[in-house]
């Protein structure tokens, strides 16, 4: 029909269709390679207008960034474990030579400070003997034994800040000092008491840190521990209000 406009097809294109199409189609710019001088696209920090291509290698540096950080990362993890297990294994030689519990004490103060970057280390044992440097014995019926009870129960290392009771208990005088602790609970047939390492630094020990060597370390003292000291029945503990 003369003077009768026919109706204009609708062209407008959905982003999300551009996508579709580029996605099933990755090779259309290597037919198309005009398109990439004429793409522009914002920077994403100064938002000046840039090429395609000039995106791409910006994208690609990024990128490439990115993987060093990470790779650094992994290597500072690595030597870090590193140094962890040439840690233990000095410990490990060292307890196979002593021969009292005195030698085991002063062995595990020295190599632990060193090699676990460690403030303060004490032992609190379960029993009767004589306190020396670093080293305290409870009684079974002492009812701070209390403050323990979670570390006998789960039989799992306790990483963060302590409470002003458990600090003093542990620590006694150096508490006011110490910003961050573990708890190593320390057990052979039954339980033989905690090792507890403070830091003056709030971020050496902290809620969430791994702890396989933590474990490994309270196995290898507990082991040592054990060949000294008489270990008392759970049942003793356990009555002192678990």
């Amino acid at each position: 029909m003369s003077g009768t406009r026919a109706p204009q097809a609708n062209l407008s294109v959905e982003p999300q269709q551009v996508v579709e199409f580029l996605q099933q189609h990755p090779d259309f710019f290597t037919e198309h390679e005009v398109l990439l001088d004429q793409l522009v696209i914002p920077h994403p920090s100064t938002g000046n207008v840039v090429s395609l291509l000039e995106r791409l290698v910006q994208r690609q540096r990024a990128r490439q960034q990115q993987l060093e950080q990470q790779l650094e990362t992994l290597v500072h993890a690595a030597r870090g474990s590193e140094r962890m297990v040439g840690g233990l294994h000095v410990l490990a030689v060292e307890l196979l030579g002593c021969h009292s519990l005195e030698q085991v004490i002063q062995v595990c103060n020295r190599i632990i400070k060193n090699e676990f970057k460690a403030h303060s280390v004490v032992f609190r044992l379960i029993g009767q003997g004589q306190a020396q440097e670093g080293l305290n014995f409870i009684s079974p019926e002492d009812r701070a034994l209390k403050q323990l009870s979670h570390l006998f129960t789960k039989r799992q290392p306790v990483c963060g800040r302590l409470r002003p009771k458990q600090q003093e208990f542990l620590f006694g005088t150096q508490g006011a000092v110490i910003k961050s602790a573990v708890l190593i609970p320390l057990f052979s047939q039954y339980e033989l008491g905690v090792l507890a390492l403070g830091s003056d630094d709030e971020g050496r020990f902290y809620p969430g840190m791994g702890t396989l060597f933590i474990n490994q370390l309270g196995a290898l003292v507990s082991s040592a521990l054990a060949r000294h000291v008489t270990p008392v029945p759970l049942s003793s503990v356990e009555s002192t209000g678990h």
